[in-house]
């Protein structure tokens, strides 16, 4: 929805690595200032130094575990708001890697496997051809927007 992205305030979960430490670098090229949010506020020191050796104060680390309760998840959000004054859009990509291996598993690899062996059996059954029904979220295919 924007084709400048110089200026707005970005908040990544799970930026200490991975995706979410590419975002951050991404985002930052293209003129945004960081909320870089983690676990481990050793690998977002680096990371929002780097960002902020161009230009100082364009990326602030901020502590936060996603599966913390409440209250601290709320007092994370606060100080980053705080930090800029406002957040205008939020990448959450902080999953532990225990659990993303479990929801691609899932969600993905077995269904990719259990369609692969149907379909290779549909032909040794004479039928006139088959059909593999996928389930899931139609914010998959459309950007939905939450007021709040």
């Amino acid at each position: 929805p924007w084709n400048d992205l110089s200026g707005k305030v970005v908040m990544v979960t799970g930026a200490s690595s991975g995706i979410g430490l590419e975002f951050c670098l991404d985002l930052a090229k293209a003129g945004c200032s960081i909320i870089a949010a983690a676990r481990r506020v050793d690998r977002l020191k680096s990371l929002c130094d780097e960002i902020n050796s161009e230009r100082p104060r364009r990326a602030i680390t901020v502590e936060l575990d996603v599966t913390a309760n409440v209250a601290i998840i709320e007092a994370a959000v606060q100080i980053a708001w705080d930090s800029f004054g406002r957040i205008d859009a939020l990448v959450n990509n902080a999953m532990p890697t225990l659990e993303w291996n479990h929801t691609f598993n899932t969600n993905l690899r077995g269904a990719w496997l259990v369609s692969k062996y149907v379909c290779r059996r549909m032909p040794d059954a004479k039928q006139c051809g088959g059909s593999v029904i996928n389930i899931s979220s139609a914010a998959a295919l459309n950007r939905v927007v939450f007021r709040g």
